[in-house]
């Protein structure tokens, strides 16, 4: 269940509600998703913050308590836009912060950077720089990185070169590769 709302001036409300029925709905015996969102929108930029409570469909017992593992993220995400196309690119970020309840440290961060050239000669150049998914307190974080160019190759194609690179733990190997995406249509 999902619902908007425009507050007027430039503001939204959204909230919505995902329930696992299986073992009950709206009970800590199920899993339930609550979540809600203020935004606010203007001519060149905008800005939204979210909220999220992720109920865990089972517990965590210890000899002296028992934990719900539900999580909590709040995510902050905005972006930019030029007046004049050109020299300046639209800029768009995101961060979010998640929290597990329970003992000891348990929380996660992620975020992105986008910029965002729409008049790059012939064609859109962007770039975006990230972390690679979510980051456990504690842990090194981990990048992405990608550049990419799309232009219209001729009436009803579009072509995007991307190249890439993504640090991976551990005894994983970082990746680095180039991706061609053709985009069709009549």
């Amino acid at each position: 269940v999902s619902a908007s709302y425009d507050l007027g001036r430039g503001y939204t409300f959204s909230a919505g509600w995902v329930a696992d029925g299986s073992e009950g709905i709206g009970t800590k015996a199920g899993q339930d998703i609550i979540g809600g969102q203020l935004s606010y929108n203007a001519d060149q930029y905008g800005i939204s913050l979210s909220y999220s409570v992720n109920e865990a469909s089972s517990n965590t017992s210890t000899a002296t308590e028992e934990y719900l593992l539900d999580t909590t993220y709040i995510g902050l995400n905005g972006y930019w836009t030029p007046a004049e196309t050109g020299i300046f690119p639209s800029i768009s970020y995101g961060y979010e912060a998640g929290d597990v309840e329970g003992p000891g440290e348990n929380g996660t961060t992620q975020w992105f950077l986008g910029l965002q050239w729409d008049e790059a000669g012939e064609g859109v150049l962007g770039a975006a720089i990230g972390s690679n998914g979510a980051i456990s307190e504690g842990s090194d974080e981990l990048t992405m990185y990608e550049v990419f160019y799309s232009y219209n190759y001729a009436d009803g194609i579009t072509i995007t070169p991307l190249i890439y690179s993504k640090d991976n733990g551990g005894s994983e190997t970082d990746e680095t590769g180039v991706v061609l995406k053709t985009e069709f249509s009549f």
